[in-house]
């Protein structure tokens, strides 16, 4: 049986940590104007297409982790933020990461805000891509999967190559697979950026955890990296050396992450939801078939 709910933690979980407050140096000169998670894609801005997703999650409630350096991120939203594609607002909310201190930092800002609740946490440079458009399917299982065991911490995960591995936070499942497909499963830990003969396993933290506040107790008490960086990922791994379950749902064939955060990402990004849009992707499609004519064959 799942241990029941520490005292004082509801299990409806409408509230979301979104960290923005990165500088984006791999994007420069595009980020010196504007901010990453501003950037098109189609015809809106990233975040936006976040914001759709968080509110289809019934996520109401959003804290924006920013830095003083990006008042377009506020502006843009406002204190309540409405889409065409939402069915009610997202409450805005903002705290200032004073200074670029990693992805735990940023989520510790968000602790007051909080409270005594779940959260999820969202980084607002990656999106999610899945079939028939329902970019919030895989957080909707996240939170289901968080709230059906009674989690410490739930984590979305992405299979990927070995050789790519030591490019991200990597889990180690707790008993041996193969898990039911697309089934929740145990973990046991995670490793950061392991070498590839070294990792766990070849599933990838993919932009998207399910908290409670535990997680704030062991932030504080993180060791940072050589840069000087707090990362979620190793105090997920503390919570759970101290006992408290962390599980993982895997995205389903067709879904996948996508960061935007360089240009090769970006462009491509950019690409499938110019292509896939359903006003102008026939004229994006004719100017892509146009451009690949005149480039001639692949060399």
């Amino acid at each position: 049986m799942p241990a029941p709910h520490p005292a004082g933690i509801r299990t409806e979980i409408n509230k979301a940590v979104v960290p923005v407050a990165g500088l984006g140096t791999r994007l420069r000169p595009l980020t010196t104007v504007v901010p990453k998670e501003l950037l098109p894609l189609g015809r809106k801005p990233a975040l936006a297409h976040i914001a759709v997703e968080l509110r289809a999650a019934g996520i109401t409630q959003a804290l924006f982790i920013i830095s003083e350096s990006k008042p377009q991120i506020r502006a843009f939203l406002g204190d309540s933020y409405v889409d065409e594609e939402m069915e009610g607002p997202l409450q805005c909310d903002y705290a200032v990461q004073v200074a670029p201190r990693g992805s735990g930092d940023a989520v510790l800002c968000a602790e007051a805000w909080a409270g005594g609740t779940p959260f999820v946490v969202a980084f607002g440079d990656c999106l999610m891509v899945a079939p028939q458009g329902d970019s919030a399917g895989p957080l909707r299982r996240l939170i289901a999967a968080h709230e059906a065991h009674r989690a410490g911490a739930t984590i979305l995960v992405e299979p990927i190559s070995r050789e790519k591995v030591s490019r991200y936070g990597i889990v180690a499942p707790e008993g041996a697979p193969p898990f039911p497909s697309g089934a929740p499963f145990p973990l046991a830990g995670i490793v950061e950026k392991p070498a590839p003969e070294e990792a766990p396993s070849t599933l990838a933290v993919a932009a998207r955890f399910v908290l409670t506040p535990a997680i704030f107790t062991f932030l504080r008490c993180a060791k940072a990296d050589p840069r000087g960086e707090l990362n979620l990922p190793d105090a997920v791994h503390a919570l759970r050396k101290a006992g408290h379950p962390v599980w993982a749902v895997v995205l389903y064939a067709g879904e996948r992450r996508q960061d935007i955060g360089n240009f090769e990402d970006y462009f491509a990004a950019f690409t499938r939801a110019a292509l896939r849009d359903d006003r102008y992707g026939a004229a994006a499609r004719r100017a892509a078939k146009e451009a690949l004519g005149e480039a001639g064959p692949a060399q």
